[in-house]
């Protein structure tokens, strides 16, 4: 299949390397529960997963309402939001939704409003919110199918809600929370995505996390090698056609200096040469070394150090006393840290130990395995986080 190289933002058709397994995964796991949150590192692929979920639903006529929702800071601009994304076919849900409604409800003009396009007052729409999330509610129940809302950065929604400037609060963040889980639980599938976790929100802002344990939990991994090389083939292929200058010698050492196999580490190598006259193998260590990686890692380690910061704000005392220890013996251990392996100093207990651990998760600097008794194995998220974790020499 042609692969045409972009960097940039999520890619579709031609630019995008098809991953099935993955793909066909997260579209099943969709289906078959209330929804999915997909929380992780930017540049790692999930927004073309998530274009490649919105793609294929449409394509097979199911209703999908798409918001981007980085720029939004408050439940006013989210049902805006809403509106403008959900079909807008007669009997669809958001008329339905305002038949729920009573017609000298002040909330009801606001919602036809914003149906419109019209932009109205935070205020207002706050105080009648539960109106208006009980009338999704119940136009969900006669919806067949529901739509499908996928809302991208719904963290920084959160963030933005709680940060807000004239005083946001935890309370508007979890009735939304909470709206969002009923919502689902009347039918409306959710792919929920950020490039900052909701597990640090939570422990920060006081976010009642419970209203999202009905989602499940979805990781975006790197290439596997197979995958990788099928990646350069194509990508080769489609530049070149004719040429014959590309040898296995030039991907062996290609994918030994990139190190790191997401689809953007590939694409932003593979852009600096002339695929149809190559550089000689020995000399792609050069081009790594001065025109790849300093953009590359900059940019995850940029990453990770806000990340890590943030934990300061949650509590700087336990970020030293516990996450550092955490971290260094998770990327010191040549097969993985156990629970006995974490420091667990006083006043803390295992149970902020395990908030923080999944802080780490979500925020890309450590997965794990769980065997049948329920032990987990912690090891570095990818080699970026363990690149990252030598250049920043905590501990």
């Amino acid at each position: 299949m042609p692969l045409r190289l972009f960097y940039g933002n999520a890619v579709s058709g031609e630019q995008r390397f098809e991953r099935p397994r993955l793909q066909e995964k997260l579209l099943r796991q969709l289906s078959a529960s209330g929804g999915v949150k997909m929380f992780g590192l930017r540049r790692i692929g999930k927004s073309t997963l998530r274009r490649y979920v919105v793609e294929t639903l449409r394509g097979r006529d199911q209703p999908v309402a798409f918001i981007d929702a980085q720029g939004l800071h408050s439940v006013a601009d989210l049902l805006a939001a809403l509106f403008a994304a959900l079909p807008k076919e007669e009997g669809g849900l958001s008329h339905r939704m305002l038949s729920f409604i009573a017609k000298d409800s002040p909330i009801r003009s606001l919602l036809e409003a914003l149906a419109k396009g019209t932009k109205t007052g935070d205020n207002v729409v706050s105080a009648y919110w539960r109106e208006a999330y009980n009338g999704i509610r119940e136009a969900l129940a006669s919806s067949n199918p529901p739509p499908t809302l996928v809302i991208d950065e719904f963290s920084f929604l959160l963030k933005n809600m709680l940060e807000r400037a004239g005083g946001g609060s935890a309370d508007e963040a979890n009735q939304l929370l909470a709206a969002l889980r009923e919502w689902r639980e009347r039918g409306m599938k959710m792919l929920l995505t950020g490039s900052i976790g909701v597990t640090a929100l939570a422990r920060r802002h006081g976010l009642q996390r419970d209203h999202l344990n009905d989602l499940l939990p979805f990781d975006v991994p790197e290439l596997s090698e197979a995958e990788a090389r099928a990646f350069i083939d194509q990508a080769v292929q489609t530049a070149a056609p004719a040429g014959q200058s590309w040898t296995k010698a030039h991907t062996d050492e290609f994918l030994h200096q990139c190190g790191v196999l997401y689809p953007s580490f590939l694409v932003k190598g593979l852009l600096e040469l002339d695929l149809a006259a190559p550089p000689k193998p020995d000399e792609l260590a050069a081009i790594f070394a001065n025109h790849v990686r300093p953009v590359l890692h900059e940019d995850f380690y940029n990453q990770f150090a806000k990340r890590f910061r943030s934990y300061d704000e949650i509590d700087a005392q336990c970020r030293q006393a516990l996450v550092v220890p955490a971290l260094q013996a998770v990327m010191t251990q040549p097969d993985g840290a156990t629970l006995d392996d974490l420091n667990l100093p006083a006043p803390y207990n295992r149970i902020d130990l395990a908030e923080f651990m999944d802080m780490l998760v979500e925020d890309g600097f450590v997965t794990f395995s769980e065997d049948e008794q329920g032990l987990r194995q912690w090891r570095p998220a990818s080699h970026l986080a363990q690149l990252w974790w030598r250049r920043s020499r905590l501990a």
